[in-house]
C-alpha cells in the first residue's frame, strides 16, 4: 500500500491532549508497546474486521510482533482508520534521561514506524508511564511532536486482567471525549475488543483516532 511521501518534521510547543471534547459523541481507544505477538494480532483484526478506528502507540523494541501485522497496518492506515503514535523505542522513562538521549528514543522509534509502515507519527507522541516534564516536552516539540497524548481513563492492563475487568473499565470511562489507555500486551484487552465496542454502541459512542478526537 503506497501512503505517499512523509513530510519533514515542523518544530513546535507539545501541548498535551488528554481529552477531545464533549461536544462530539467520540471515543478514542489507544493501544500503547505490543509485546505480545499474538496480542498484536487479534487486536489488528479485530481493528479490521469491526471498522473501528483506534491509535496503536507501538514500541520499535516491540517490532516483530508488530512487523508480522505490517500489510493489514499499512491498508489500515491507507484507509485513515488507525492512527500511529510515538511511544519511543524502549519504553523508557524519558525524565531519566538526558536531552540527547530523550531525542534518540523519539528519532530511532520514528524512523522504525517510517520505514515499515511509511508512515510518521508525527505530531503525536505518548511518554511511557506517562512521564514527562519540561525537558521532555522541550524536545518533543522541536522534534515536531506536538500532541503529547494522554489519557482521561484507562482499562489498568499493564498487569494481567480477565476480560470482564477490561469491559467494566471502559464502562466506567467511556463518554464523550474520552481517551481511553489499554495496551497490546495481555490477551484479555485482545479479546474483549468487540465487547468493548458494544459498550461504546451501547451509549451511542462512536471510535474515534487521535486527531480525529482532537480536532472534534
Amino acid at each position: 500500500v503506497a501512503l505517499g511521501t512523509i513530510a519533514p518534521a515542523v518544530p513546535g510547543v507539545a501541548e498535551v491532549v488528554d481529552a477531545g471534547p464533549a461536544s462530539r459523541r467520540l471515543v478514542a481507544l489507544t493501544f500503547d508497546d505490543g509485546y505480545c505477538a499474538e496480542c498484536v494480532k487479534t487486536l489488528v483484526r479485530a481493528v479490521e474486521r469491526t471498522g473501528a478506528r483506534v491509535t496503536f502507540c507501538p514500541n520499535g523494541t516491540y517490532a516483530a510482533a508488530w512487523e508480522a501485522q505490517r500489510r493489514t497496518i499499512r491498508k489500515l492506515l491507507a484507509a485513515g482508520q488507525i492512527t500511529l503514535c510515538n511511544h519511543t523505542f524502549t519504553h523508557a522513562d524519558l525524565r531519566k534521561l538526558d536531552a540527547a538521549s530523550i531525542r534518540q528514543e523519539l528519532e530511532r522509534n520514528e524512523a522504525w514506524i517510517e520505514k515499515t509502515f511509511g508512515v510518521t507519527s508525527r505530531p503525536w507522541f505518548r511518554p511511557p508511564y506517562g512521564a514527562y516534564d519540561a525537558e521532555v516536552l522541550q524536545v518533543a516539540g522541536e522534534l515536531g511532536y506536538t500532541r503529547i497524548a494522554m489519557w482521561s481513563g484507562t482499562v489498568a492492563d499493564s498487569n494481567q486482567r480477565g476480560e470482564d475487568y477490561i469491559v467494566d473499565a471502559i464502562r466506567t470511562w467511556a463518554k464523550p471525549g474520552a481517551i481511553i489507555l489499554a495496551h497490546a500486551n495481555h490477551p484479555a484487552t485482545a479479546n474483549a475488543f468487540e465487547r468493548m465496542l458494544k459498550v461504546l454502541e451501547g451509549r451511542n459512542l462512536k471510535t474515534a483516532t487521535l486527531p480525529e478526537i482532537a480536532a472534534a
